[in-house]
């Protein structure tokens, strides 16, 4: 194997450290919900929100870039769902207007990142149309 082999590293991304800090503001966040909702928007907002760098760390690590587009999209699909069990805690009171606002800002730009990202793996592949076909 050749010695200078270069290994992408995935912590290098800008939108997977974006990714980690809400994580770590989330599972901080999630721990004032109530104990009735651990199995339900508590555990299904970690888990969003834990998908997205993991899609992301996943995605970055293929040798395929048609793989890569796969786990960004995956990712784009996670940030989704964070902003909407967002949206279920503040509905019912586990959170302020101002934590889901902050909160609900933080993932909309990496939503924008992730376009960002999904836009220049699509070039690199040469097919700015839907990868579905992937």
């Amino acid at each position: 194997m050749s010695e200078n082999l270069y290994i992408k590293d995935f912590k290098s991304l800008k939108v997977w450290q974006k990714a980690n800090v809400l994580e770590q503001e989330i599972r901080e966040l999630v721990k004032g919900f109530p104990n009735c909702e651990q199995y339900r928007v508590t555990d299904q907002l970690v888990r969003a929100v834990r998908s997205i760098g993991a899609n992301l760390a996943e995605g970055n690590t293929q040798l395929f870039i048609k793989r890569e587009l796969f786990h960004a999209n995956a990712a784009l699909g996670s940030a989704g769902e964070v902003r909407n069990h967002l949206l279920t805690a503040l509905q019912n009171n586990y959170i302020s207007k101002e934590q889901y606002e902050i909160l609900d800002n933080k993932t909309t730009e990496i939503i924008k990142m992730l376009y960002g990202y999904i836009k220049r793996l699509k070039l690199e592949i040469g097919n700015d149309s839907d990868f579905s076909d992937s």
